[in-house]
């Protein structure tokens, strides 16, 4: 008898592990939000004439204004372009672009931002339309938007020309 009810105990915490295992793996839909619910911008580089081109030196990229960790794009070599995160609780975003200690680039861009609901589980997102680019002369010439919503879809948003051919 107690050998049947050791038995039945163990099939029954079993089935109990089983089952929790289940719905920690399931629990967002079988989706990892923070992955997910990421909305980046894309930015490629272009010459004068509209040629893709790649900055072939070191290139970092930072936030002015960002708490905590404001690098975008940590001493990349050969970067044709890059992808970011906007703010959402203000306006306007600026970008450095460090192409040495002492040349830099900023780019200004002003978006309107609009929550997108996805799940309970997973709450909400904020897309993006961009309204405005600028930037400064240093080697840049010109930012330019192509496609002003920034949302899943990973298409290119932003042409940055600069200033060579």
């Amino acid at each position: 008898m107690k050998r049947q009810s050791a038995k039945a105990l163990l099939s029954v915490a079993l089935v109990a592990a089983m089952i929790a295992a289940g719905a920690a793996v399931h629990g967002c839909g079988g989706v990892d939000c923070t992955i997910n619910n990421t909305v980046t911008a894309t930015l490629n580089f272009y010459s004068r004439s509209g040629a893709a081109v790649a900055y072939t030196d070191t290139l970092t990229v930072t936030v002015v204004g960002a708490k905590g960790d404001s690098v975008i794009l940590n001493r990349k070599k050969n970067a044709s372009g890059f992808t970011f995160p906007l703010g959402y609780t203000h306006d306007c975003d600026t970008f450095v672009l460090h192409y040495t200690r002492d040349v830099c680039d900023s780019l200004f861009l002003w978006h309107d931002n609009h929550p997108y609901f996805i799940s309970l589980d997973c709450g909400t997102a904020m897309f993006h339309t961009l309204t405005r680019a600028e930037c400064t002369h240093t080697l840049l010439q010109e930012a330019v938007i192509v496609n002003p919503e920034i949302n899943y879809d990973g298409q290119e948003n932003i042409k940055l020309y600069f200033r060579v051919d």
